[in-house]
């Protein structure tokens, strides 16, 4: 059966030929960052977190940074204002979420906000 033929690792800035994704090297870092990630439960995001992320939905289910746009989209996604890590206490406040889209929360995410 023939090779797949080889690629560059898919790691930004990387030369190395693999048959996919990434080199050894770079699939190592990857796991390493993923076993050092802190625990979503410990991070804030329990089952508290989730049935107020249903109830939240369920009260605001189109994104609204959409709806400012004159486009209509469900909301996927809760995102704080205040930042879980910043303010924990905010995490369960109706006032400090806004109902998203993927893109849109996303967007915001990338943005640092």
């Amino acid at each position: 059966m023939p090779r797949r033929p080889l690629v560059p690792c898919s790691a930004p800035g990387c030369s190395a030929l693999v048959e996919r994704g990434r080199c050894e090297r770079h699939a190592k870092q990857v796991r390493a960052a993923r076993d050092e990630r802190v625990s979503a439960a410990k991070r804030g995001y329990d089952r508290r977190w989730r049935r107020f992320r249903a109830w939240y939905l369920a009260e605001h289910p189109l994104c609204e940074d959409c709806e400012r746009r004159g486009r209509i989209t469900p909301a996927l996604e809760v995102h704080h204002i205040a930042k879980v890590a910043d303010r924990p206490d905010l995490r369960l406040v109706e006032a400090n979420c806004v109902a998203l889209c993927k893109a849109c929360h996303s967007r915001r995410t990338r943005r640092g906000e």
